[in-house]
């Protein structure tokens, strides 16, 4: 948007207002999708209940990553987050291994839009928006919201700037989540139906300005990831890495979840 490092100093003192639209949105519905996610994926799947999320690598059958993601347990689907350009890799991936399962996969970015608000004020920009939800404080945890103007909403916990993201595999207790008012703290990323986009995307940032904040570009996010030691698929690893050389272990993988494709390597 014209200033990059007031773009950066946004995500980093106050809060900044991201559409990263561009990336990749898959769902998988069916009868059988949670057991058939569960076996391909590093974490664990089948432990989140409706509102919860967790962060995963999909992997082939030596280990190598195909892609990370982030996974979001809806009522009768489960919604998949992750970097742009891998909607035809990983729904090749996905599809190699339906058999006799009770799954079928949706391209749901033609549908909704994804924006982020990320800074230590992110807190109060989604305020503003004076919806009736309750904040998710659980990272990748999300609220619901049945807009009569807006549609469908989904707010998700997720602090992209910050290294408090993704949920601890195996079962553990989370993290705690970054607090308003921390430097880096705190980020919500926005699911919101298409034809509803600019709308939002419209009045978060003017919230953000009235906080002192700013839309931002992809140059301030990359950045501020970087400097949080994010790693990001495509850039930092790819599909020559096992998730444990990435740095992800701790947040993607899953020790005593039982198999999955990969799982011995």
């Amino acid at each position: 948007y014209g200033d990059a490092p007031a773009e950066r100093a946004a995500l980093r003192e106050s809060v900044g207002v991201l559409d990263l639209s561009c990336r990749s949105r898959l769902c998988l519905i069916g009868a059988d999708r949670v057991k058939f996610l569960h076996g391909q994926v590093t974490n664990d799947v089948q432990r989140l209940r409706v509102g919860e999320g967790c962060y995963a690598a999909l992997v082939n059958a030596k280990g190598r990553m195909h892609s990370d993601l982030n996974i979001y347990r809806l009522a009768d689907e489960l919604l998949l987050d992750f970097e742009p350009g891998h909607t035809a890799a990983v729904t090749e991936r996905l599809e190699k291994y339906i058999v006799t399962d009770d799954v079928q996969l949706l391209d749901a970015a033609p549908h909704y839009g994804l924006l982020s608000v990320q800074g230590p004020l992110a807190a109060e920009a989604i305020a503003q928006l004076g919806l009736p939800w309750e904040l998710p404080v659980k990272p990748l945890s999300f609220t619901a919201h049945q807009d009569p103007t807006l549609g469908q909403l989904y707010l998700t916990c997720h602090a992209r700037t910050s290294t408090a993201v993704g949920v601890p595999p195996s079962g553990g207790a989370a993290s705690e989540p970054a607090k308003a008012g921390t430097p880096n703290g705190g980020g919500f990323d926005l699911f919101v139906p298409t034809a509803s986009l600019g709308a939002v995307f419209d009045k978060l940032v003017a919230a953000a300005k009235f906080l002192g904040g700013r839309a931002c570009g992809w140059h301030a996010l990359e950045t501020a990831r970087i400097e949080a030691g994010i790693p990001r698929f495509g850039q930092d690893m790819d599909e020559t890495n096992l998730p444990p050389e990435a740095g992800i272990e701790s947040r993607a993988i899953s020790y005593s979840k039982g198999c999955y494709i990969g799982q011995e390597v």
